[in-house]
């Protein structure tokens, strides 16, 4: 109901726009009509009086035509790479879907497409996209069939369906096309796309819906001797999901004005002496029927929908309320981290919403952590060392979360000023015996002493783990080699009596 109601309050604001400057022409034009006819008043023949006015009106219907098309043309087009956008893709292929025959939809993602903006720039990622889009708007062979950019390196298709081996080898023909694509200096950028694909059955459902389910059957994206191209398709097994997601959705405000989203605490150990020196707040949801829902079932929808904005909020303040709690009643600060999600960045001034949680609570300085993704680093540098500014001004820390599971860089460590760095899992898996992955670990452990950051494994399960980043001289541990996640009163019981 609430997406149908913002459909509507946009389409309104746009005809509303629309009529502005239809009013703003009809009025401008009657008014150059009226001196007009004064200006011909002294004409004798009205035959010319007539054809004058009739060629000027007929000018200025004209106008109203163009620029009613250009309005549109500019709602529809998408400002990166000149083709549809979300909209106008959707709109169009609702039109196109009322034809005969089998269609499918495909969404598409370019793989590991961050790097291109990390090693070349986001302007020239600009331009790679463009031309992406170019290729495939080239591989829609007939009037019925569509493409756009559906969001950031995602494409969506409308592609006739006649067999799955002749989609496959038009899939695999554009990254045959994309895979030539190079930089000024003739270098491959090395791109290819992954595919997501719904066939099409019932044409009278949305097409945002069709492009979800498309969407999931990327996440299923499998590549064989089989395939001539990384695909998942839609089957059941997907269906099964969307409806499972679909009932959380219709519950998840229920839940939260409800106060089913529990925060867990996990201990971060000092390594020296093997003591509780913090911890990470973790959300889990108690749903009054179902029980416990694991964060791995709602987590990924919520950053997909945009909901985790509104649970980080509700998260930091109930770790707000919690360090309160603790400082009134005489305990040791012990500094909890709160993870803040992707999806806060695209509302501006997004930060004032956390002050204003935070000056309502007596929090101590340095008793808060802020944990921002690695993955966040790849692009707005300029607005990440703004907001780590803000953090700090607030009396709050801040850290690198997940450093390691992607493509960490060296530049970013020199231009943000952090506090602290969580070394992810993945350095732990191969970690015993494995000279190449403690070569790695000591290497970063140290290069943070240099940088006056502390280091926090996670992930960490087995004793020689423990040994080896004692010797290494990390300075925490998180991990279930000393606790899981656990409900506050739990944590309490543990971090308190242990520093009676």
């Amino acid at each position: 109901m609430k997406h149908f109601l913002k459909r509507i309050q946009s389409k309104i604001y746009e005809w509303w726009a629309m009529l502005g400057m239809v009013v703003w022409d009809v009025v401008a034009g009657v008014a150059f009509i009226c001196v007009l006819n004064i200006a011909l008043w002294n004409v004798e023949s009205m035959l010319t009086k007539v054809g004058i006015l009739t060629l000027v009106i007929a000018l200025i219907l004209l106008s109203l035509v163009v620029k009613y098309v250009q309005f549109y043309g500019k709602q529809g087009r998408d400002d990166v790479t000149g083709g549809k956008n979300k909209k106008e893709f959707e709109r169009v292929c609702s039109r196109l879907l009322k034809g005969e025959g089998e269609f499918v939809v495909v969404y598409a993602n370019i793989d590991r497409f961050k790097l291109i903006n990390d090693a070349y720039g986001d302007d020239e990622g600009d331009v790679v996209l463009k031309k992406i889009h170019q290729i495939i708007d080239e591989e829609m062979l007939s009037w019925d069939e569509a493409s756009g950019r559906i969001m950031a390196d995602n494409f969506g298709m409308l592609m006739r369906f006649l067999s799955m081996n002749k989609l496959e080898h038009r899939l695999a023909r554009i990254n045959e096309q994309l895979s030539s694509l190079k930089d000024k200096d003739g270098v491959e950028y090395g791109i290819k796309l992954y595919f997501g694909i719904y066939q099409v059955v019932d044409k009278n459902e949305s097409v945002s819906a069709m492009l979800e389910k498309a969407n999931l059957a990327l996440k299923r994206v499998t590549h064989s001797m089989q395939h001539l191209v990384h695909m998942g398709v839609y089957d059941e097994k997907d269906k099964k999901q969307l409806g499972r997601e679909k009932e959380l959705e219709m519950k998840m405000e229920r839940a939260l004005r409800n106060g089913e989203f529990i925060p867990y605490l996990q201990p971060k150990y000092e390594l020296e002496n093997e003591t509780i020196g913090g911890a990470e707040a973790l959300v889990r949801w108690m749903d009054p029927v179902e029980g416990m829902i694991v964060p791995n079932e709602f987590i990924p929808l919520f950053e997909k929908n945009g909901f985790i904005v509104e649970l980080d909020l509700y998260m930091f303040e109930q770790v707000c309320r919690l360090v309160e709690k603790w400082n009134k009643n005489g305990y040791r600060i012990i500094p909890i981290s709160v993870n803040m999600s992707r999806g806060h960045f695209s509302v501006p001034g997004f930060f004032e919403r956390y002050m204003q949680i935070l000056s309502r609570y007596d929090v101590p300085d340095r008793s808060i952590e802020i944990e921002l993704t690695e993955s966040l680093f790849y692009n707005e540098m300029s607005m990440l060392k703004e907001l780590i500014d803000k953090i700090h001004e607030a009396g709050m820390l801040c850290s690198i979360d997940d450093f390691g599971s992607g493509y960490s860089s060296l530049n970013m460590l020199k231009e943000v000023e952090v506090d602290a760095l969580k070394l992810d899992r993945v350095f732990f898996k191969e970690t015993e015996d494995n000279k190449r992955s403690k070569s790695v670990i000591n290497s970063v452990i140290h290069l943070a002493q240099d940088l006056e950051l502390r280091t926090i494994s996670e992930g960490v399960e087995v004793r020689s783990q423990v040994d080896y980043l004692k010797e290494a001289e990390c300075d925490y541990i998180q991990g279930y080699i000393f606790a899981r996640p656990m409900p506050v009163s739990d944590f309490e019981k543990i971090a308190f009596a242990q520093a009676n």
